[in-house]
């Protein structure tokens, strides 16, 4: 990461306060904040499925995973080609942050039929609960869930389109639990809707943003998240709150955000949130309660 009072215009360049590095990556961040998250006592296991190069990055961000008790066995380490890293700008005076991702290894993670039966072992008896969490730092992630689909029908998947790119409106209907920011959450919705729809959206934000976006929520709930599944979606509104509404509950809720708190850095709060919010939803929490405990965790990451 590197702090800054400015950002830097295009040409200009800027003394900055400091630079630091630290491991991460979303895929990363959110399987340590569910390790960390999940309760004391509970038994299941957090894996990690990804790759990484065969480097000091690589062997760093192993070593972390494996600290945090995650599984690795689905971690690969490739010879030719670099662990993804992130470019990390963060505006000191706001803790605002522009990150610029470079895939490296994770480009790669790309996986055949037959890795899949044996990345996700069929469970015959049905004893376990299972989730999958998803970003968009792998090639193609709707491959692998419309895989899950088929062959996996009762994992739940969980979807945080981040870094943003557009899919098939179609693939939408595969997640059983969207997590997105107001940002992502409009993305989504341009990747479904014509024209009119979005600039009617977006002028309802402008008059109220927090009922504009809580239109969006009814909207993503009802049209494009699975719905045969759980059907939740939220959306959170950094210091506006969060946004959720589910098929068993579909009138759209809304969580306060925390109070009276410093920003230093909102990297990772995302992360956490959504780490948080799995941990708590998998092991039976109701969905406001869970967002409750995602919020606070979430608060206390960008302080620090």
């Amino acid at each position: 990461d590197t702090y800054t009072d400015v950002i830097p215009g295009p040409g200009q360049t800027i003394r900055a306060n400091d630079f630091q590095t630290h491991a991460g990556g979303k895929g990363l961040n959110q399987t340590i904040a569910i390790a960390k998250l999940k309760q004391p006592e509970a038994k299941y296991k957090v894996s990690m499925v990804g790759n990484v190069g065969k480097d000091s990055f690589g062997d760093k961000l192993v070593d972390i995973l494996t600290r945090y008790n995650v599984d690795v066995s689905r971690v690969g380490r490739l010879s030719d080609v670099m662990t993804g890293v992130a470019t990390i700008l963060v505006e000191q005076n706001t803790g605002q942050n522009r990150i610029l991702i470079t895939e490296g290894a994770n480009g790669k993670t790309e996986y055949s039929n037959d890795q899949l039966e044996e990345i996700f072992p069929k469970d015959k008896e049905h004893k376990e609960n299972h989730m999958v969490v998803f970003q968009q730092e792998i090639p193609d992630a709707c491959a692998i869930m419309r895989w899950l689909k088929k062959e996996r029908k009762d994992y739940q998947i969980v979807f945080n389109p981040s870094p943003f790119e557009a899919i098939d409106p179609q693939d939408w209907n595969l997640v059983d639990i969207l997590v997105v920011n107001e940002i992502e959450a409009l993305q989504v919705i341009e990747t479904v809707f014509d024209e009119v729809e979005i600039n009617k959206i977006k002028d309802s934000i402008k008059t109220n943003f927090v009922k504009g976006y809580e239109n969006v929520c009814e909207i993503l709930q009802k049209k494009c998240v699975n719905a045969n599944g759980a059907g939740v979606v939220i959306i959170t509104l950094g210091a506006q709150g969060v946004l959720f509404s589910s098929k068993k509950n579909p009138k759209v809720g809304f969580k306060d955000p925390v109070k009276n708190i410093k920003v230093i850095d909102t990297t990772g709060a995302g992360d956490t949130f959504l780490g948080a919010f799995v941990t708590q939803y998998y092991q039976g929490v109701d969905i406001p309660t869970a967002i409750g405990f995602s919020t606070k965790a979430s608060s206390l990451t960008i302080q620090t």
